[in-house]
């Protein structure tokens, strides 16, 4: 036992070699810091993001109802601020993307939840009508998935643990 303890102090090879894990390099935790071009890679998405939830929600929908609105000007503003502070460089950039991809995560959690249960009970209720009124909002649906649902995931997992 003491001969063991005597070799790992002095670093025996066999023993080193066993002691250290080899993790493959496309394994390993990138870099702590955010570089520029994933900064700017998110900033570009942020602002896309921002202009076609205003383009969706305030030119495509024809009526006004204010929880839409309110969560619509939300993460619009937020997702400039994001961008805004990735483009610059800012020390808060990145944590105000991560709160900007966290609110758009639940809130498109939330809407596509909400489109799901009223497509199936506008279809249930309503019949064939109501399938034809079911099968658009299961077309909202899928546009509002990739970007208020993938793209913040992808997001908070890409800026987990990084600082500008």
């Amino acid at each position: 036992m003491d001969e063991a303890k005597a070799m790992l102090g002095k670093g025996h090879p066999s023993l080193a070699a066993k002691a250290t894990p080899v993790i493959p390099r496309e394994l390993r935790m990138p870099s702590a810091t955010l570089t520029r071009c994933a900064a700017l890679a998110f900033a570009f998405v942020s602002l896309a993001t921002a202009a076609l939830l205003f383009v969706g929600v305030f030119v495509g929908l024809p009526a006004r109802w204010w929880p839409v609105d309110t969560g619509a000007v939300l993460l619009v503003v937020l997702e400039l601020t994001a961008a805004l502070g990735l483009i610059t460089g800012a020390r808060w950039g990145v944590l105000v993307a991560r709160i900007a991809g966290a609110t758009s995560l639940l809130l498109g959690l939330v809407a596509v939840t909400l489109l799901a249960v009223t497509a199936s009970w506008l279809g249930g209720v309503y019949g064939p009508v109501g399938k034809g009124g079911a099968v658009v909002l299961g077309l909202v649906a899928a546009l509002v998935v990739p970007y208020c649902v993938l793209l913040p995931a992808v997001q908070l997992w890409w800026l987990r643990g990084r600082t500008r």
